[in-house]
């Protein structure tokens, strides 16, 4: 998930029992919690990381799902407002007959270390590290991986891909096909283009948070770029905050709060190592099958013009591909109106028809 307030946590506390040795990259702890479904703890000497290995009783494909959550951290679930984005999917796969494993991100639940301040590549050698273990695991040894990754997280499964042999297919649900930075920024235009402000005044915003995004990027003149968005701040919000008769506190207040959780978000290494990252570097060298699935009402990762810049990279590649678009689904490929993040809370938990049979589908027929 990427949405604005990044830096917005929850924290799953899980347990796990039971060591298990495995020979040269790691050691883990096991749960049996059913004949399906065994909770591990990863043991690397840089991090913990815990998750949940799901088993069908009869296997169809003989290869493992490997789940990539997106932006702010998330349990290995990938709960949104009562939504386990990825125990739904990973049950579906089960049903079908294909193994799968998620995880929690750093700090969260039974994974170590802290999520806001690992970067990039942190990210993607966590699923090198849960790629190892398997391959080297006896009791649960899988060598061929599938990678899925929701929004964000399809910048790390496809940087994780691209150097690694075992990985033969990639899925991405609602990846970006522009850099995080020009994400942050469309996401800023509309946000304030609903609310009906004027386009100069929109723009200003836009800009002063790119300098601002920019300077705590190459830590350059962030003083000078965090004074000129609370500027442009007060040039925006005036006018709204006189028609609704707010006091001047007031409106400093709103101003010096905005402005400091743009300051404190673009600084945290979690946001800053994606910022000018090009995915679409990774997506042109694969060599693997990939599908790309898209939300006709996502508001976060927006169909123009991301799945359009990631059909032309996968074009470029010459891999296998499928794009699929779900007319009515939100970021999280759930039925919705609207898809802005104020509806989350008020929808169904459930996807929109046919999204779990194309993921099913895409792997068995590798």
């Amino acid at each position: 998930m990427f949405h604005l307030s990044i830096i917005k946590l929850s924290v799953v506390i899980l347990t796990v029992f039971l060591l298990l040795a495995v020979p040269q990259c790691c050691s883990a702890f096991e749960r049996t919690t059913s004949k399906k479904e065994v909770d591990l703890l990863i043991k690397a000497p840089e991090i913990d990381i815990g998750g949940t290995l799901l088993v069908p009783q009869t296997a169809k494909r003989d290869l493992l799902v490997i789940f990539t959550s997106g932006s702010s951290w998330q349990d290995r679930d990938s709960t949104l407002f009562d939504f386990p984005m990825f125990k739904v999917i990973a049950q579906h796969l089960a049903q079908a007959g294909i193994a799968s494993f998620r995880y929690d991100d750093r700090g969260v639940g039974s994974s170590t270390g802290d999520f806001v301040n690992s970067t990039l590549d942190d990210l993607s050698s966590d699923l090198d590290r849960i790629m190892t273990f398997f391959a080297a695991n006896k009791d649960h040894h899988y060598r061929h991986f599938v990678l899925l990754g929701h929004s964000q997280g399809g910048i790390v499964v496809s940087k994780a891909a691209k150097n690694n042999q075992n990985v033969k297919a990639v899925v991405l649900a609602a990846s970006p096909g522009v850099t995080i930075s020009q994400l942050v920024l469309a996401q800023i235009r509309l946000e304030y283009s609903l609310n009906n402000h004027p386009v100069a005044d929109i723009e200003n915003v836009v800009s002063a948070n790119n300098e601002l995004l920019f300077a705590a990027y190459s830590h350059q003149n962030t003083d000078v770029a965090f004074l000129r968005l609370k500027e442009s701040y007060a040039q925006l919000l005036k006018p709204s905050q006189l028609a609704n008769t707010s006091t001047d506190s007031d409106l400093e207040n709103r101003i010096n709060n905005t402005a400091n959780e743009m300051k404190i978000n673009y600084g945290l290494p979690a946001l800053t190592s994606f910022a000018y990252y090009d995915p679409l570097n990774d997506l042109t060298a694969l060599r693997i099958p990939v599908l790309s699935l898209h939300g006709g009402n996502d508001r976060q990762v927006t169909i123009e013009p991301n799945k359009d810049r990631l059909e032309t990279a996968l074009l470029k590649s010459g891999s296998p591909y499928r794009i699929k678009v779900f007319e009515e689904a939100n970021h999280f490929f759930q039925p919705s109106k609207t898809g802005l993040s104020n509806e989350y809370g008020t929808l169904e938990k459930h996807f929109v028809n046919g999204f779990l049979d194309e993921i099913s589908s895409f792997i068995l027929h590798l």
